[in-house]
């Protein structure tokens, strides 16, 4: 090898050798900026792109072959043939020009190098053939060099088509194309044995053609060059006009903006990025790598080494982004940038900053409110609903309390909505110490609060439990202090099939807890969805069941025990459904009294007693029962008053029937209602003396003009020497009282025997008459208006 070389400097002239290293530099950088070109020209100037590219880069490999011949075997006069040299040319413009200039147009890296190896097998084409042009001596060359000589011609065109556009730069482009040429040449050159033949009479002189050719296609070569790098020139000064115009377009943006290339340093950026990072507005960043900007940034702001490395780790996230993408992306100080990764065709990468701190405050305020409760700050009704949503998909386990307080609308009206508003916030903090960290606690609107507890029922019923004894402990507002309580209502999602299910039923679970008292825990049980849809109905038909006839009233006798005779009838309302048949009292009368239709029942109950009892003879009197909704009702005293007018029935004859339920509350007003009845004429009876609420405070304090013994104490007392004692002594007491007693639920001869012994003034019960119609006055009446 060593040989070959030696060899080599002695068979050529050096001057000749330097000169075609220089023309194969000279198309080497001319074939990369006319692939550039190609590359970047519009579809209808591309082709004039591509002839020059496959002209400069065969007859640069045809100057640069043909020059180092005119330098070789100085001892030996050569001379060529005219017609093979030229033949020569053409092989090189079609077999290396030609793939060269089509590889930018070619996708795949691979068929571009499979192009290059072509190109750089043209290399050896174009080589041999111009071998063959010499005349006037024998020529011999070595197979594997030049076997050799083709693979450096190939694997070097090889490697500068199949770069990547990125990396294809006019200087690595030249490097392997005139390595491949000069490669190919020279190693074939060492491979070729020339023997003079002799009888040859040549000169010098014939090889002026060839220096003619060579020269002429070494001038176009460099006219080239001299072309390209005033086009170049033009095209730097159109570039810097317009980066001037791109800078003055960045620098008066509202976002900042960086393009890092591909090989990661930075070509643009704005006055808005220097900004966003706090760095100076003179500072120079062009050309430095992703590294070096985070040192900047870190030297001005005091990073540590620990945060500076989170900062490279995660702009090379970025840079592996190979799709625009937008996030945010909060910086040290609390500002909000919305970041847009947008990678470039070119393997670079541009990403841009827009401060949007303030949007994202507003948008969270705008969800704080469409989700928060603005005054307890627990999760509003739209908040529960998402949760209870996301979490039955996949179905978490979990039960919703609804929680209903007491008495605050008491509050309201006493203390003012300050107070109520200041109470609600306390018991908001309440919920959420029962709650826990892993509960979630609403406010679904007014005194209505809800708790979602993630567990079994066990554990439900120990939230509710504390839920209950939390809000039952007192509240201090101010100088206030306010008890108040709750109902709870609980359902658990195997109950229920969705959300909305969940909700209705731990609703209906509270209207049961709310039905049944105070401070009640329910939890829902199949069947209550039905009970409530039943009471809904039975609510509806109650409305217009007085219209449609339905309902009429029965009466049961009275009988005086000194004569045995009929004193009077106690009106009793009953009602026939046209589907359900007859409905019990004891059932349709508390639904009454709940929904507050017992008011409109009941009056027309008096209207309609009144009336028939006028038709009565006048020593009987009718009873009639008031609700204590009724009795509580300031419509009650004009009632009885348009009853009485309208029927022409004196008030002597008319009996109203108080339990001591509705009498319970408020004393004095009580006393006043009662009288002003009494003034009226009307007659007032205590009903089911000795139950509920009994208090021998209410003989004193209330006036009272009968008395009338739970049916409890009747059936009881000829076996319960306590009933008995207990009749006793109510009878002891009414008589001493002067007030009349009247004993009910009078069923057997022995009952009613000794009802007569206790000295009871009157009876009533199967025994003396069950409830009926009075056949001869019935003419039902509807409620009026």
């Amino acid at each position: 090898m060593i040989y070959g070389a030696f060899q080599l400097a002695e068979d050529h002239s050096l001057g000749f050798v330097l000169t075609a290293v220089v023309i194969c530099l000279v198309a080497g950088w001319l074939v990369g900026a006319l692939m550039q070109r190609t590359r970047e020209a519009s579809p209808a100037h591309r082709y004039r792109w591509l002839l020059g590219t496959a002209i400069v880069a065969g007859l640069g490999v045809w100057t640069t072959h043909f020059i180092a011949m005119l330098g070789y075997r100085p001892d030996m006069m050569l001379s060529f043939a005219g017609s093979t040299t030229a033949f020569s040319a053409l092989v090189a413009i079609l077999i290396v020009g030609l793939p060269l200039a089509l590889t930018p147009l070619l996708p795949s890296w691979r068929v571009r190098a499979i192009a290059g190896v072509v190109a750089g097998l043209g290399i050896a084409a174009m080589h041999y053939t111009g071998m063959v042009a010499i005349q006037g001596c024998m020529q011999s060359h070595s197979l594997p060099l030049t076997i050799l000589a083709a693979c450096i011609g190939a694997c070097g065109l090889a490697l500068a088509s199949g770069l990547p556009p990125r990396s294809a730069t006019n200087r690595m482009v030249c490097v392997l194309f005139t390595s491949a040429v000069g490669g190919t040449h020279f190693v074939g050159i060492v491979g070729t044995t020339l023997r003079h033949v002799a009888g040859y009479d040549g000169g010098p002189y014939e090889n002026t053609t060839l220096s003619v050719f060579t020269a002429v296609a070494a001038g176009v070569l460099f006219l080239g060059a001299f072309l390209t790098i005033l086009t170049a020139q033009r095209f730097d000064a159109q570039e810097a006009a317009h980066t001037t115009v791109l800078r003055t377009a960045l620098d008066n943006m509202s976002n900042g903006l960086v393009y890092l290339d591909n090989t990661d340093r930075v070509r643009l950026y704005n006055r808005c990025y220097l900004e966003i990072y706090g760095l100076p507005p003179d500072s120079n960043l062009t050309g430095l790598n992703s590294d070096e900007i985070i040192e900047v940034v870190g030297d001005r702001h005091g990073w540590t080494a620990t945060r500076r490395q989170q900062a490279r780790m995660l702009l090379e996230t970025w840079r592996q982004i190979e799709n625009f993408t937008q996030f945010d992306y909060v910086l040290d100080d609390g500002r909000i940038m919305e970041v847009e990764i947008r990678p470039t065709m070119e393997g670079g990468t541009v990403i841009t900053f827009d401060d949007v701190t303030a949007d994202r405050e507003a948008q969270r305020r705008i969800t704080e409110l469409a989700f928060c409760d603005p005054l307890t700050k627990l999760a509003n009704r739209r908040a529960l609903t998402s949760r209870m949503e996301h979490d039955f998909f996949p179905k978490q386990r979990f039960k919703l309390l609804l929680i209903d307080l007491d008495r605050f609308k008491q509050v309201n009206d006493t203390y003012g909505h300050a107070t109520g508003d200041q109470l609600l916030i306390q018991v908001a903090d309440r919920l959420n110490e029962v709650a826990g960290p892993d509960g979630f606690v609403a406010r679904l609107g007014g005194d209505e609060m809800a708790i979602l507890v993630y567990g079994d029922q066990e554990q439900a019923i120990a939230a509710a439990n504390q839920v209950i004894e939390a809000l039952a402990t007192p509240f201090q507002i101010d100088q206030v202090r306010i008890s108040i309580g709750c109902s709870v209502g609980l359902c658990c999602t195997d109950d229920a099939c969705d959300a909305g299910e969940l909700m209705q039923f731990s609703d209906i679970a509270l209207y049961e807890s709310k039905r049944k008292g105070r401070g009640r825990i329910s939890c829902y049980t199949p069947g209550m969805l039905e009970t409530v849809a039943e009471r809904i109905e039975l609510e509806t038909d109650m409305r217009t069941a007085i219209e449609r006839g339905e309902m009429h009233l029965a009466y049961q006798p009275v009988i005086a025990l000194a004569d045995d005779r009929v004193i009077g009838y106690e009106a009793l309302i009953r009602w026939t459904h046209p589907t359900l048949g007859m409905v019990s009292p004891a059932k349709f009368i508390p639904l009454a009294e709940e929904t507050g239709q017992i008011v409109a029942i009941g009056a027309w109950v008096l209207q309609e007693a009144c009336r028939q009892a006028a038709q009565l003879p006048s020593n009987l009197y009718v009873a009639v029962n008031v609700s204590p909704v009724q009795f509580r009702s300031p419509l009650l005293l004009s009632q009885l008053t348009q009853a009485l007018a309208q029927s022409g029935l004196s008030a002597r004859r008319l009996e109203i029937e108080l339990t001591e339920t509705a009498i319970v509350e408020d004393g004095r007003q009580i006393a006043n209602i009662l009288t002003a009845i009494r003034r009226l004429g009307v007659t007032v009876a205590m009903d089911d003396f000795g139950t509920g609420y009994s208090s021998l405070a209410h003989l004193r304090d209330f006036p009272l003009d009968r008395i009338k013994v739970d049916r409890s104490f009747v059936a009881t007392a000829e076996t319960d020497r306590h009933s008995m004692a207990v009749l006793e002594g109510i009878t002891h007491i009414a008589r001493t009282m002067n007030v009349a007693i009247l004993a009910e639920g009078v069923e057997t001869a022995s009952q009613l025997q000794l009802m007569r012994q206790m000295g009871c003034d009157a009876v009533q019960g199967y025994l003396v008459g069950r409830p009926e119609r009075l056949k001869l006055i019935e003419s039902p009446m509807a409620l009026s208006a």
